[in-house]
């Protein structure tokens, strides 16, 4: 029970200066836990007046994004339908026969009845 080497610690402890708190000691220590907490609470008032905002913006053009992507490749996929406004080749040719045969029916007959 008796160790030296603690009783040399006790006697350089008592040596030691001895320092008194200051009067203001406890105002101080209360002062800086209340500035903790209101530095918590301005850094989520804060967060919620800036943070939330960015973040539903940033959420809503991730959104955007991705359903516009979405969509492009969806719109590719369709086919596309054509509509012809000209007759074909095949329509004036047809056309072109049947005026000929008309015509030619009528040259025959414009010349007999000279």
């Amino acid at each position: 029970m008796n160790d030296p080497e603690r009783d040399e610690l006790w006697r350089l402890l008592g040596r030691a200066k001895h320092d008194q708190p200051s009067h203001f000691f406890a105002a101080k220590v209360v002062a800086s836990v209340r500035k903790l907490k209101e530095d918590r609470r301005m850094f989520w008032t804060n967060w919620l007046r800036f943070g939330l905002p960015g973040a539903v913006a940033g959420a809503l053009a991730v959104f955007l994004t991705v359903f516009s992507v979405r969509l492009d490749h969806k719109t590719e996929s369709k086919p596309i339908i054509v509509t012809q406004n000209e007759q074909s080749d095949l329509e004036l040719i047809a056309d072109l026969d049947s005026a000929l045969s008309s015509e030619e029916s009528s040259v025959w007959l414009d010349s007999s009845s000279h």
